[in-house]
């Protein structure tokens, strides 16, 4: 499984998948020392209604509509701010304004480029670059008519608003990939007298004309910096809806304010900025079951999370939860004390609801000096079958599983842990879907135990467009028995084909803090269930279907495993009740209501015998609870039979990996972790979207290991060979690396076993492959391929060692090839008498002859690898002889020495 991924980020690159969270950079004045009178806590982003300035207060002259500050404009109070009074304020065409008299340090202040968080007024260093209020900061210009800038007080002394407005804006065209998004916008920015509030009001938005892709603006409030007490930033993914866009304390650490053609704001959406008061408890979640089934549910403890967002320390704060609707309840708590920035989840008096139907629950701490965040609610309907931790109404964005190194898209299964206080079955999961690069996809539901063992499936399901934003039934093949105490409700992304970009199908909604012990990731094989109220992910938007318990269950805790290459072990545990069980099994896929093979056993393990090598097979098994009572049929549990591995006896002999599925491996051949890092060789296709084969579709390639300490110690072994003596094997392969700058190390070795104490004599080693295309190693390659000449007849395993620094990148390897050739006629006597030294050489060797007992001049060739003679001579017994082939081209040679009927050959090679 991989890392979850929220909608809205931009692609990975290619070789290093990290995101470097941008340095929050604030000015060196001493003011910078002091905290913005502003908190997250303070902070609403909420439903409300624009009304358009029209000819109301005073047009805002600038220079230009593209680029301009305005004059000092009065706000027609005073309003205070970072520690200072302030009566006047700066526009700037760009969608912000700066409080005081002195304008920013320059007129174009945004983002160095649409894509790109960097550069612009938050992160400016500028003294004059401070105190500024941001309701939409992106390189604005005029909209489908010449922009207008206004501003407008209104209402009574003490109590009065000062209204900014920006009208007939748009984001300027600067490149074709990021198109136009917003063709005309409006959108003020209130000061409110007295209470010092500042609000962002969004106004009716044109689609622009695109194509549609993501933008960044910048969002927020800035005192006298950029670090996290100094700025307030709003983060939303670009495919998200406007509600959804949250609060940051600093700068942006992935997502900015990202906006786009498919999701413009709704009208009235407002961002509200509100001073951190001096007494202030603020109820900031409420956790409960949007759905409640009784009596399983039942009890039900409500809580919620209390945090002190004033400036002072709190005691005995009263918080009361309140349930209205279909049933009533009220508890109440007191938090004895509170430290300044501290918060507390408070758990309320157990709740046992008896009527079904619809009702609110209310959290209210008590009486302080800020009342607005006083009270946060919950809608809940309590029902006779279904959990849901989801409230109804639509989803906030949607979360999927991040794309891994070698291009696939990213699996697992995100899972919702429910409570049941007594045994019940669950018949389906049911699942918000969301987002139109899901369509297409597959994805499944599963029910899993507390373990997170997957207890049941649903069949595959491919999403198709209509299903996107509505929610999704998945039935089991049968209910699915769970004990008393918890379980998970699941919801599984499958891989998708290697290359293809990640998709986001599961639904979310916010919850700020996310709550602890109830959303869960776990890989799609089930088990090691993570807590993912870390991730800021919210809810997941996954419902239970539940009924009664059945009195015969299905046998629990099923392993399907295999050794042999025709044969399967079948674990499992039975009920108590169980008095014996029956098995289905069939090849991948079959339909056990009208196929398969069935047997019966009494107890587990069960072995099944009689199946094909390499071959996927698909197992039910249900329980048999007397002579007519059956469960259901629990399953598929998928496995696949070990291949039958055979010593390879005819050559040529030629692996190019291609016969096999991706991420499978040949028979017999098998790869080793060395260095036990969990990084190691692999058959893959693709390196993100881009083939690295040789010969489609499949290479072996090694992916160096992330933690940049860890060097190379990986070996791939091929299957048995078996050599016979009296034959020379000559090896060939192709091979490459992903970056030149990142050099690879690559040997290549022979021996007795797939070990690497059994690879006893190498035939190739490289300690610089830097070639990003295919090169070849072979014979005469320019470090030559020695060949292999067996001195016993069996097996032997030729073994691919990388041994790369740390931190490098890729290597790859396809295409192996092995040849045979015969040799006869050899002497002993001639072998043992001849040596030739040095080798290898730039081409001048010496042939030392002693005791060869030859009569008269002995003849000496010299053959390329084509088996052609380059070079002939006469040499004599006891005798240092010259041979003199620096004239001949680097690479590998044979030289034979011929005595009459008699021979004796030697390997050469030329290296220069």
């Amino acid at each position: 499984m991989t890392n979850w991924y929220k909608t809205g980020r931009t692609a990975q690159p290619w070789r290093k998948l990290a995101l470097a969270a941008l340095l929050a950079v604030g000015g060196a004045s001493a003011a910078q020392a002091q905290t913005l009178n502003y908190n997250l806590f303070g902070a609403q982003n909420v439903a409300g209604t624009y009304t358009d300035l029209a000819a109301t207060g005073t047009v805002i002259a600038t220079a230009n509509n593209d680029d301009a500050n305005s004059a000092a404009q009065p706000i027609g109070f005073t309003f205070n701010y970072n520690g200072a009074a302030f009566t006047d304020f700066v526009l700037n065409t760009n969608g912000f304004i700066k409080l005081g008299t002195a304008a920013p340090s320059a007129a174009n202040l945004y983002y160095t480029s649409p894509q790109a968080a960097t550069g612009g007024p938050i992160l400016s260093t500028n003294a004059a670059d401070v105190n500024l209020l941001l309701p939409f900061n992106h390189d604005l210009v005029d909209g489908t008519s010449p922009a207008e800038y206004r501003v407008a007080t209104t209402g009574t002394a003490g109590s009065r608003v000062c209204t900014i407005q920006w009208k007939n804006v748009s984001d300027k065209l600067v490149a074709a990939a990021s198109g136009k998004q917003h063709a005309n916008m409006q959108f003020q920015l209130k000061l409110y007298e007295g209470t010092n509030n500042i609000e962002f009001v969004y106004g009716p938005t044109t689609a622009g004309p695109g194509p549609d892709a993501f933008k960044y603006a910048a969002v927020g409030i800035k005192g006298s910096g950029s670090t996290a007490t100094q700025l307030i930033t709003v983060t939303k993914p670009s495919v998200s809806v406007w509600s959804a866009a949250t609060f940051l304390a600093g700068n942006y650490t992935g997502n900015a304010f990202n906006f786009r053609v498919s999701a413009l704001p709704d009208a009235g959406r407002t961002l509200r900025f509100r001073p951190a008061a001096a007494q202030d408890a603020a109820v900031l979640a409420v956790y409960s079951l949007g759905k409640l089934p009784i009596p399983a549910g039942a009890p039900h403890t409500i809580q919620a999370v209390v945090r002190n967002v004033g400036t002072s320390a709190l005691a005995n704060v009263s918080v009361t939860a309140s349930v209205a609707g279909a049933n009533t309840f009220t508890s109440n708590k007191t938090i004895a004390s509170l430290a300044v920035g501290a918060s507390t989840t408070v758990s309320f008096d157990p709740f046992t609801p008896t009527n079904t139907g619809n009702e609110t629950i209310t959290v209210t701490s008590g009486a302080d000096d800020a009342s607005g965040n006083n009270t946060a609610t919950y809608q809940q309907v309590v029902n006779a079958t279904t959990y849901a931790v989801a409230e109804a109404g639509p989803s906030s964005g949607s979360v999927g599983f991040t794309n891994n190194t070698t291009g696939e898209a990213g699996s697992g299964i995100f899972a919702v842990k429910y409570n049941t206080s007594v045994a019940r079955t669950v018949s389906a999961v049911t699942v918000r879907l969301e987002d139109t690069r899901s369509v297409g996809r597959t994805v499944y539901g599963v029910v899993c135990d507390a373990a997170g063992a997957i207890l049941s499936r649903t069949p595959d399901y491919v999403i198709l467009a209509s299903d996107i934003a509505t929610t999704k039934t998945f039935t089991m093949p049968a209910p699915v028995a769970v004990a008393a105490g918890s379980f998970f409700a699941g919801f599984a992304e499958a891989v998708s084909p290697a290359g293809t970009a990640g998709y986001f199908p599961l639904g979310l909604q916010t919850e700020t803090p996310t709550r602890t012990g109830t959303f869960y990731t776990m890989a799609l094989t089930g088990g090691s269930p993570v807590d993912a109220f870390n991730s800021g992910l919210g809810r997941f938007m996954i419902e239970a279907v539940t009924g009664a318990a059945a009195t015969c269950v299905p046998p629990t805790g099923v392993t399907v495993t295999s050794t042999s290459a025709v044969s399967a072990t079948v674990t499992f545990a039975g009920p108590a009740n169980g008095t014996g069980y029956s098995i289905v099994y069939g090849p991948a896929g079959f339909n056990p209501a009208t196929g398969g093979t069935t047997v019966t056993t009494a107890t587990s393990p069960y072995t099944i015998t009689g199946l094909a090598a390499s071959t996927s097979y698909d197992v039910y098994i249900r329980s048999n609870c007397g002579a007519t009572e059956q469960s259901a049929l629990a399953g598929p549990f998928s496995v696949k039979t070990q291949c039958s591995v055979t010593s390879v006896t005819t050559f040529p002999y030629t692996e190019n990996f291609d016969g096999v599925a991706t991420g499978t491996l040949p028979c017999g051949y098998t790869i080793l972790d060395a260095n036990l890092d969990a990084v190691t060789w692999e058959s893959l296709s693709t390196i993100g979207t881009t083939p690295i084969s040789s010969s489609a579709p499949n290479a072996m390639v090694y992916q160096y290991n992330e933690d940049a300490t860890t060097a190379a110690n990986d070996w791939f072994f091929t299957t048995p060979l078996l050599l016979r003596t009296g034959n020379r094997y000559q090896l060939s392969f192709k091979y490459r690396v992903g970056i030149a700058t990142f050099p690879e190390r690559l040997e290549v070795k022979y021996g007795t076993s797939a070990t690497p104490a059994g690879q006893t004599n190498t035939l190739w080693n490289n300690n610089n492959v830097t070639s990003t295309v295919y090169a070849t190693a072979n014979a005469t390659s320019t470090i030559p391929v020695l060949p292999i000449e067996p001195t016993t007849t069996g097996n032997y395993y030729i073994g691919f060692h990388v041994y790369s620094l740390a931190d490098q990148f890729l290597l790859a390897v396809d295409d192996l090839q092995i040849t045979a050739t015969t040799i006869t006629g050899t002497s002993a006597a001639l072998d043992y008498a001849i040596n030739v030294f040095p080798n290898p050489s730039a081409g001048i060797f010496s042939v030392d002859i002693k005791g060869a007992n030859a009569k008269g001049a002995m003849q000496l060739e010299v053959m390329n690898s084509l088996g052609q003679i380059v070079h002939t001579a006469s040499v004599r017994d006891n005798q240092l002889n010259k041979l003199d082939l620096s004239s001949l081209a680097a690479g590998m040679y044979v030289l034979k020495v011929k005595s009459g009927n008699d021979f004796s050959v030697r390997n050469l090679s030329i290296q220069k």
